[in-house]
């Protein structure tokens, strides 16, 4: 904008202060502007949030007595989960309490499975990051299409397992088993469980990169960040049960 806003103005003020007010605009444009969502500004935070991740999951890897603590910040992880996700306030304190919690509760499992089935773990994680990686790749060159109606149905398939998932845990509290992932189709389940979560990454994808487009307030790049964070915990989970379904048999 090269005039004042007002018109009377704009025929008082000499073409000196003209060109500052120009500038002024410009300055202002340029910072209301930055406080955008980005892609970039979002990828920083994905990369903060999995710092935190890994120092919770690190922590409880070599400090035997916070394992301990697994189950109750498994517990608080979920409850905060559900109170950034309904919540109508962005909370970046609470999202990166949520990624040391997760990473205390990833710790203590991969210590577990690591014993069990020794280099397991290492497996898991490059099958994470590989799954990752070839599923931003479709999404990317479009070979992965995010319609309403590939959201449409990957919401009632989650749904399905949310429903599946929580009525094997409790068959399993009961009955001192591991449901259907202790049978001989518990291969199937996982790997069910592993799709899911990798065509799961491509919603977050699409949240990111259309806030960006439509310029949403920075502070949704934590909500994107939040997003992607529990997918990949989830898709990590996944894979490493389903890779210790195929080291026990």
């Amino acid at each position: 904008m090269t005039t004042s806003h007002n018109p009377v103005m704009n025929r008082m003020l000499p073409d000196e202060v003209l060109s500052r007010q120009a500038e002024v605009d410009a300055q202002f444009d340029k910072i209301v502007s930055s406080q955008k969502m980005t892609v970039g500004g979002t990828a920083i935070k994905i990369l903060g949030l999995f710092g935190l991740l890994l120092v919770g999951a690190l922590a409880a890897w070599n400090i035997p007595a916070l394992q301990g603590l697994a189950l109750p910040a498994t517990l608080i992880a979920f409850g905060v989960a559900m109170w950034i996700t309904f919540s109508q306030k962005i909370r970046p304190a609470a999202i990166m309490a949520y990624a040391v919690l997760q990473g205390l509760f990833i710790g203590t499992i991969s210590s577990f499975f690591e014993q069990v089935y020794p280099g397991i773990v290492m497996q898991a994680v490059l099958g994470t990051l590989t799954t990752a990686g070839a599923m931003f790749t479709a999404y990317s060159m479009g070979w992965i299409k995010v319609t309403a109606g590939f959201t449409r149905v990957m919401t009632f398939a989650l749904i399905g397992y949310a429903g599946f998932a929580l009525v094997n845990f409790l068959y399993s509290m009961f009955t001192g088993s591991s449901g259907v992932y202790g049978t001989q189709y518990g291969w199937i389940a996982g790997l069910i469980g592993v799709g899911l979560a990798a065509f799961t990454l491509n919603l977050d994808f699409n949240d990111i990169a259309r806030g960006a487009e439509v310029g949403l307030d920075r502070d949704y790049e934590w909500k994107g960040a939040f997003g992607l964070l529990v997918t990949m915990v989830w898709l990590y989970i996944e894979i490493l049960r389903l890779l210790s379904i195929f080291n026990r048999d």
